[in-house]
């Protein structure tokens, strides 16, 4: 089902979403989907027990790992290529950049942890997912000029978002079924996690190549360039992919590296899409869990903290 939904997402985004194998693939992934729910239903001793679901705390979370695994993964993808190919930074430099992405999960683990005591799993969640929201909306600020203090300051908000986040998911969807179901709902929430981690980059990465060649035609008609280069520089990216356009060389070093610039702000509009997107995945994630978990201490947060 996954491998389907994600070769039709990608597709989609390359053949259109009107072509039969794109078509097909979206139909496969429904049908897989709908075959597993009923024979796991069926099963005497089902791979994933749909009596999970029967809670609204662990449908909610359910729903919230993959908003969040999404955004975070898909933004992981999109940021990296963007600081290679706009930037032009080494793999060390782009490291630094989004080491604070997950270094804040390890780094406040055990702050996290007691938060949840002193207050609520849900309570935390719904900060860490605002937070993650809007630091992944602060991306939309970034440029071609945008120094390494800067983006990494952005990122680190990102960072804590999903650092808040991440314990408290599945100490909830733990925490919200019987304890006979406690290990059945742990291992549903590692394999519901791999749903957005899979989703993340396949969708991004059709906004990034769909969003530049959509915008790079009209950031080429404002530049200065002759009608033959912006013709060169349209045929590069178009036939040899997006990636292509970061190695672009034309007659003159001046022309190419105006090509460049247009190039790159053509991918910085494509960046700031799919950071809206992913920031607003994110704060929909919280209007989930608001909604489905809440914040206030059940009898299953009191047993946790205990």
């Amino acid at each position: 089902m996954i491998t389907s939904l994600v070769y039709a997402v990608i597709e989609g985004g390359v053949a259109g979403w009107g072509s039969a194998e794109v078509v097909i693939g979206f139909v496969v992934a429904a049908a897989t989907l709908a075959a597993f729910i009923v024979t796991e239903l069926r099963s005497t001793h089902p791979m994933l027990d749909m009596r999970l679901f029967s809670s609204l705390a662990f449908s909610g979370t359910a729903v919230v790992m993959c908003l969040t695994l999404f955004a975070q993964v898909g933004l992981v993808f999109t940021l990296s290529e963007y600081f290679g190919l706009v930037h032009h930074d080494s793999t060390f430099d782009i490291a630094i950049r989004l080491i604070a992405l997950n270094g804040f999960t390890v780094v406040l683990g055990p702050l996290v942890g007691r938060l949840m005591v002193r207050t609520t799993p849900g309570l935390v969640l719904i900060v860490g997912l605002a937070v993650g929201g809007v630091g992944a909306l602060l991306v939309t600020s970034f440029d071609a000029s945008t120094g390494v203090a800067v983006s990494a300051a952005v990122i680190g908000v990102l960072g804590i978002g999903i650092a808040l986040a991440t314990a408290p998911i599945t100490t909830i969807a733990v925490n919200s079924l019987p304890p006979r179901l406690a290990p059945t709902a742990g291992a549903a929430s590692s394999a519901l996690r791999q749903i957005g981690s899979a989703l993340g980059p396949a969708v991004f990465g059709v906004l990034l190549t769909n969003r530049t060649l959509a915008t790079l035609p009209g950031h080429l008609a404002a530049s200065d360039l002759g009608p033959a280069d912006r013709g060169q520089v349209l045929g590069v990216v178009s036939d040899a992919g997006i990636q292509a356009g970061a190695f672009l060389r034309l007659s003159t070093g001046p022309t190419t590296a105006q090509a460049q610039s247009v190039y790159g702000a053509s991918f910085t509009d494509a960046l700031h899409t799919c950071a809206l997107i992913g920031g607003i995945g994110m704060l929909a994630a919280a209007a989930v869990a608001l909604v489905t978990i809440g914040v206030r201490k059940t009898a299953h947060n009191a047993a946790a903290g205990t």
